[in-house]
């Protein structure tokens, strides 16, 4: 029987294997999705390649929307619940799946990413002084291009006309990715790691490496491992994979919601880079303070209510 199967392998062969069941379901979910918006959308993209382009005046951005939520399940939801099922017979526990997040741990994870926006600025803005060598010139250049290609998409996403356009995007930018990139970089890599490592600082600190390098954008490097680690934390102490969800879901879904009101023209756009600023170096080393005396709280939390 397959269940549980894989549990006696040794952690660089449940790497492998975890990294296999990505690729594999990745390419089968999106086969799956070209004929679902060759169903819904009457759109093929082999041949209807500029409804994907998005330097195109015939992007076709419900399709963007639908292809990043059929990218997101296939890479990250489906392939850590196969590995689950494969490395552990309780499917559940193996993810961190089987404990609720109990109210005062989630409310605190929540306000630990409010608290951390302004930190968060920051790190961005002293990542966008960083530079490579002059040998690798090239690979700069690339990753210039790429994190300009992601700014295009995104401010394409995040064109929100209606409350309707605001609720997909909650679900596309928000909800799927939180869920996705929670159960397989802190449900799976992070434990991997840990065991490879045999160090679960080092296992948290390597997931949050590649979760960040993942988005590929160099210059948003150091603000996403930053998170990245901050999730890792909060599912340690907490033991359950719905605090980071949450946390990570707040986040997402707080810098949908900012956008949407910054264009409504109800709030600052100020909002969005609050931190950032030279102005705000402060407020982002005060915000770093209190994320370290609230992550100091938060596990002192779990501890009582273990």
């Amino acid at each position: 029987m397959l269940r549980g199967s894989f549990s006696h392998y040794s952690s660089f062969s449940q790497l492998l294997l975890s990294l296999l069941l990505v690729l594999g379901s990745f390419m089968l979910t999106m086969f799956a999705g070209t004929l679902l918006a060759l169903i819904i959308f009457d759109i093929n993209i082999f041949t209807d390649t500029q409804s994907l382009d998005i330097h195109s005046d015939a992007l076709n951005i419900s399709v963007m929307k639908f292809y990043q939520s059929v990218y997101s399940i296939g890479m990250f939801i489906i392939p850590p619940f196969i590995f689950a099922f494969l490395v552990n017979k309780d499917i559940l526990k193996s993810l961190f799946l089987d404990k609720a997040a109990k109210l005062p741990t989630a409310l605190l994870a929540t306000f630990i990413i409010i608290v951390s926006l302004p930190m968060i600025n920051m790190l961005a803005q002293i990542n966008s002084y960083l530079s490579l060598p002059e040998f690798m010139s090239g690979i700069e250049t690339w990753m210039k291009n790429s994190e300009e290609q992601a700014k295009v998409v995104t401010e394409k996403f995040l064109v929100m006309n209606s409350v309707s356009d605001l609720l997909v995007n909650l679900v596309v930018i928000a909800l799927i990715p939180a869920i996705g990139e929670e159960l397989l970089f802190r449900g799976v890599l992070q434990g991997i790691f840990g065991k490879l490592t045999k160090n679960i600082h080092w296992g948290i600190i390597i997931t949050a490496f590649l979760f960040a390098a993942l988005h590929m954008q160099f210059y948003g490097l150091l603000p996403r491992m930053a998170m990245g680690i901050l999730f890792g934390y909060l599912l340690i102490w907490s033991r359950s994979l719905w605090v980071p969800i949450i946390a990570h879901l707040a986040n997402n879904g707080m810098a949908v919601i900012t956008k949407y009101y910054i264009d409504k023209g109800e709030i600052s756009k100020e909002m969005e880079t609050i931190g950032a600023n030279e102005n705000y170096w402060f407020v982002g080393i005060l915000s770093t303070v209190f994320v370290l005396l609230l992550l100091s709280f938060f596990r002192l939390i779990c501890k009582r209510q273990a």
